[in-house]
């Protein structure tokens, strides 16, 4: 079973909105090609929400002093 991520709101977080995500352009899936056919699928970037917001306290989802989770994102390296 895939793990299912968290959303955090950015605006309780920082206070503002999180950013149209640029991967899907606010749709939350993305179109690609496999072969002949045509798939769309939900966007990793923003795991479907069409709204993304790099952690302001960390860049990999560990926290910089201690390398555990990091408590803001809770380990996804963004803000929804």
């Amino acid at each position: 079973m895939l793990a299912t991520p968290t959303i955090i709101d950015a605006i309780t977080v920082t206070g503002a909105h999180a950013l149209e995500c640029g991967e899907c352009e606010g749709g939350g899936t993305v179109t690609y090609m496999h072969g002949p056919y045509e798939h769309t699928r939900e966007c990793d970037t923003c795991h479907g929400t069409g709204r993304h917001l790099p952690c302001p306290a960390c860049s990999d989802g560990t926290s910089p002093d201690t390398g555990d989770t990091c408590p803001t994102c809770e380990g996804f390296a963004a803000l929804i």
